[in-house]
């Protein structure tokens, strides 16, 4: 709900945004049936603020590659490990901190994720399109390894038309 402010002496309105700050943290083991579960709790926990249909959707598609990736390239060969998801949001809008203890990222840092060339006989080919769609969906992704941890920040504009 908007609320005015004195500015030089003048009333203004603020605009009604959501809510700023934690939205969500949870650290889980770093297991598919996991992952799906904080997907749901995620998406649970931001419903309250009133997200547009396709700005959830683009939310639930980027959390799940992102921590599908954590668990099946960083954790692979039924390795055992955890994933911190951290939640925020900003005015800038959601920002989205993923860290885990796995294998580093191939090269240090995150894959470039073209846009996959479908073959004849593979309509859907393995490998990098998860890459494109976090790529295309999110804004100032940044990956670092720092003390044997991968973290993965990134923001997903929401609240206001996408630049």
């Amino acid at each position: 709900m908007p609320h005015d402010t004195a500015v030089n002496g003048a009333m203004q309105e603020e605009p009604a945004g959501p809510p700023q700050g934690l939205v969500k943290q949870t650290r889980f083991k770093a297991t598919f049936r996991w992952v799906r579960r904080v997907i749901h709790d995620s998406m649970d926990a931001l419903e309250p603020y009133g997200l547009s249909a396709e700005e959830m959707g683009s939310i639930e598609i980027v959390l799940a590659e992102a921590l599908n990736n954590v668990v099946e390239h960083a954790y692979p060969d039924d390795e055992t490990g955890e994933v911190t998801l951290s939640l925020r949001l900003r005015n800038s809008g959601l920002m989205v901190e993923v860290r885990d203890q796995g294998r580093p990222m191939p090269q240090g840092r995150a894959p470039i994720g073209d846009h996959p060339m479908a073959e004849d006989n593979d309509p859907m080919p393995e490998g990098g399109y998860g890459w494109y769609l976090i790529r295309e969906l999110v804004r100032d992704l940044i990956y670092d390894r720092r003390d044997g941890e991968n973290i993965l920040i990134f923001r997903l504009v929401i609240g206001a038309p996408s630049a």
